[in-house]
């Protein structure tokens, strides 16, 4: 491994805001073969998990929501924080997302990983994991989080495609997610 990938030596840390649910330090590092860095900032939680719905019939379950981070509505599947107490097993809360968002729920066997990933390594510790749920059915009523308002609807693939084209499914885990599920579907060719 060439030297400038070495990990970088860690000086000093300070704790700047420690919640049960996200800490962000500040730590002075040292970078091998460069410069001192005083405020370097790591922000921790415990990740989160979403899950790609696909109905009986074959179509997409998504989400229409706003997120205030960007002040906008975006079109998403079905994700959320991992609690204390699902980090062992985070398809725990792609399930409970799965309901609490859309009322629709699956059976254990018909939910699989598509992946395992990390939201923004530079600067965070946030791994997620996606999982596909096949043969989703509407069981219940949705309880969504207090502060979000969602509005569900389902798409066909070639739907999906076109909303990621056209530029209005657009967060970035989202479509990695679609084109794994897309993939693993059979819905997308090999090149």
């Amino acid at each position: 491994m060439n030297e400038r990938h070495q990990p970088w030596k860690v000086l000093s840390t300070r704790q700047l805001l420690d919640t049960p649910y996200l800490r962000v330090r500040s730590e002075q590092v040292e970078v091998p073969d460069g410069p001192i860095v005083d405020d370097y900032y790591i922000i921790e939680n415990f990740g989160w998990a979403g899950v790609v719905p696909v109905t009986e019939d074959g179509r997409f379950l998504l989400n229409r929501q706003y997120k205030h981070g960007i002040g906008q509505v975006v079109l998403e599947f079905p994700a959320g924080g991992i609690d204390p107490g699902e980090y062992e097993n985070p398809s725990l809360t792609a399930h409970r997302e799965l309901m609490e968002e859309t009322g629709y729920s699956v059976g254990s066997h018909d939910m699989e990983l598509l992946a395992h990933m990390y939201a923004n390594p530079t600067g965070a510790r946030t791994r997620i994991w996606w999982y596909l749920a096949r043969d989703v059915r509407k069981t219940g009523t949705p309880k969504p989080d207090p502060l979000e308002v969602i509005e569900n609807f389902l798409v066909t693939p070639a739907e999906l495609l076109d909303l990621i084209h056209r530029g209005e499914f657009l967060v970035q885990g989202q479509i990695a997610a679609a084109y794994m599920a897309l993939e693993r579907l059979g819905h997308l060719k090999a090149r």
